[in-house]
């Protein structure tokens, strides 16, 4: 009988450790493969891994001599000039998930939003100021491109971001570029774009005071990083006709036009080669890699 006792124990104690044993396994394992469903994109708005004060390629050198004040917004960064009251640059970057989200039926709609004088920049001019003036209140970060996230889309009508275009530029082959680079981040998965005015000595002025000028040009710079390649624009700020691919230029030319310097963080063989290339076939061909 006691040896049937002991049998019956020592069945049970074993069934005890197997269970035991099967349950430490079980969670175990769970913990081990939480992090594979964790996602760490969701921590960050649409994917945002780099926040705009760390980004090396948001990075633009500027010439001593030129008046800057670096601002860094959620989705953006502005390099302001205060003595002209416009920028001297402003970069960012566009993902293909930031643009799906801004292309969704969810997105945030421009009507919305208002401009406003940038909180983080004490020269920064006031909506009021642009106005009578005959020229828009244009976007160097379009509201298009910034449609995935609130703060995005309301830093992006701080007046910070903005320069007097003529409306028929605003409206025609400016957004037609915008556009297109809409597109292209959406093939290119990924894009760096820069814009701004071409600054000189003497230029007219608008405002209150008559100190923010109005520039004769603006360019825009694209870099796709996945692809190794890159791509400028200048349109003069007048009335044109035709398509937006007649006004390419190489970076190196923007650079010089300008005294910026464009990704700098990127190997200088690849840089010197991408920035001498002006080939617009490389960017609007609809299957390019």
């Amino acid at each position: 009988m006691k040896k049937l006792s002991y049998s019956i124990i020592a069945l049970l104690l074993s069934a005890g450790i197997v269970c035991f044993a099967v349950k430490f396994t079980a969670g175990q394992t769970a913990d081990a493969e939480a992090p594979k469903v964790e996602n760490v994109e969701k921590k960050s708005p649409v994917g945002k891994l780099v926040s705009t004060d760390k980004n090396p390629l948001l990075l633009v050198k500027l010439p001593q001599d030129v008046a800057n004040q670096r601002i860094n917004h959620m989705a953006y960064v502005c390099y302001f000039n205060k003595e002209h009251r416009i920028p001297n640059c402003v970069i960012y970057e566009l993902s293909a998930t930031e643009v799906a989200q801004c292309d969704a039926p969810g997105a945030e709609r421009r009507k919305n939003y208002k401009f406003l004088a940038d909180p983080k920049c004490p020269d920064s001019p006031d909506w009021y100021e642009y106005r009578g003036s005959g020229y828009d209140r244009g976007h160097m970060v379009p509201a298009n491109d910034m449609k995935w996230d609130k703060t995005a889309m309301k830093e992006c009508f701080y007046m910070t971001n903005m320069c007097p275009q003529l409306h028929a530029l605003n409206d025609g082959c400016w957004r037609q570029l915008e556009m297109a680079v809409h597109r292209w981040a959406k093939r290119d998965k990924r894009l760096i774009v820069a814009a701004g005015p071409v600054l000189k000595n003497k230029m007219k002025c608008i405002g209150t005071d008559k100190n923010i000028s109005v520039p004769g040009a603006f360019f825009k710079v694209i870099y796709a990083p996945n692809q190794g390649r890159a791509i400028g624009f200048i349109f003069n700020n007048e009335k044109i006709r035709g398509s937006y691919t007649k006004h390419v230029v190489s970076v190196d030319y923007i650079e010089r036009m300008t005294g910026l310097d464009f990704f700098s963080a990127v190997d200088d063989k690849l840089e010197r080669q991408m920035e001498a290339n002006a080939d617009i076939e490389m960017w609007t061909s609809t299957n390019k890699k």
